[in-house]
């Protein structure tokens, strides 16, 4: 009798025991400014993050996510990460790309080929501990890079030779004007809702845009050729916190955030391919041709953009460091296809 009295009271203590440890655990509420709304896929993207981080951390850290303007403006956004004045951001870096020139580094065109390509770039060449580093110099931790599937160029004429882009304006915002500026033509900048009315009414020529927007965004409607190869596949936007607030958490929280994110990663880009693939049935379904440049003139595109990587190696040590670490990159990728 007293030993199983013994071995009740033992076991009613590692109950207790373990029913205090969840019971006094603190939990934490992060506040996250996505810059998509929840039916995107990177907002979706974004909540199954926010999902994974509350189950690895067994709920003691849960993300609210906040839609596009709730705390802030896509454009402020990095300054209101910078201030605290909020915890998270899911969305493209490219707004802030003056205060992390290195973010340009990602939307280089005519680099990785495919997802498997990316990852490799991220995990393998040092991307993603270079791209802390970058944002880390204004108290931001890079968590993980996002997938948008492939980007390229949409428009209302055909393009088969380099020439056919002169003085077409096309809309394109940051690093992608640049490139449309490097390949003869005319960036525009508008706002992603504003355009389908802009190519609707001729205001623009084009859009260099996410793919499967074709269907969703019914661009087939203005939109009748995709230009192939694309000029990001996939393109990427990021998943950012504030590091005070993450070195505030405790350090398996810490490791929870940044293993959902690259869980995050893999999911878009799971996702992202199977956005292409719709994408291209849309296509064929809506009467939009998929022009494919030989390869005479896709050197020519690349070559007309290659001062662009250029530029950017040269513009600071990490992005230099970056540039370097995707030419070697492709170049054991063009070794090992021979």
């Amino acid at each position: 009798m007293k030993k199983n009295l013994f071995v009740c009271g033992l076991c009613l203590c590692s109950f207790l025991l373990i029913f205090s440890e969840f019971a006094l655990a603190k939990t934490y509420t992060l506040r996250l400014q996505c810059a998509y709304p929840k039916r995107f896929p990177v907002g979706q993207c974004t909540q199954y993050f926010a999902d994974r981080v509350e189950s690895l951390t067994k709920g003691n850290v849960k993300i609210k996510i906040f839609e596009p303007g709730q705390l802030a403006k896509s454009t402020e956004a990095f300054d209101a990460l910078r201030k605290s004045m909020v915890d998270m951001y899911s969305g493209s870096m490219l707004y802030f790309s003056g205060d992390v020139p290195e973010v340009n580094c990602e939307w280089l065109p005519y680099s990785w080929a495919n997802s498997m390509d990316v990852i490799k770039v991220y995990q393998d060449y040092g991307w993603l501990k270079l791209l802390d580093q970058a944002t880390m110099k204004h108290g931001i931790h890079y968590v993980a890079p996002v997938s948008v599937a492939t980007m390229g160029l949409m428009t209302s004429f055909r393009i088969r030779r380099l020439e056919d882009l002169k003085g077409r304006k096309i809309r394109a915002v940051g690093m992608e004007g640049m490139i449309v500026d490097s390949l003869g033509g005319l960036p525009v900048s508008l706002a992603a809702p504003e355009q389908y009315i802009a190519l609707k009414r001729g205001l623009v020529d084009g859009t260099d845009f996410p793919w499967y927007t074709i269907a969703r965004w019914k661009f087939y409607e203005v939109c009748k050729y995709v230009s192939a190869p694309a000029l990001h596949s996939p393109g990427i936007v990021e998943i950012l916190i504030n590091n005070k607030v993450f070195e505030s958490l405790p350090k398996d929280y810490q490791a929870a955030i940044d293993r959902a994110g690259w869980e995050a990663f893999l999911y878009s880009l799971v996702s992202g391919d199977a956005l292409d693939i719709e994408a291209k049935k849309a296509c064929n379904q809506h009467g939009v041709e998929i022009i494919r440049l030989d390869a005479k003139e896709v050197s020519r595109f690349r070559d007309a953009t290659l001062p662009l990587w250029e530029k950017m190696e040269d513009r600071t040590e990490i992005s230099g460091k970056m540039v370097r670490n995707l030419r070697k990159f492709l170049k054991a990728s063009r070794k090992k296809a021979k």
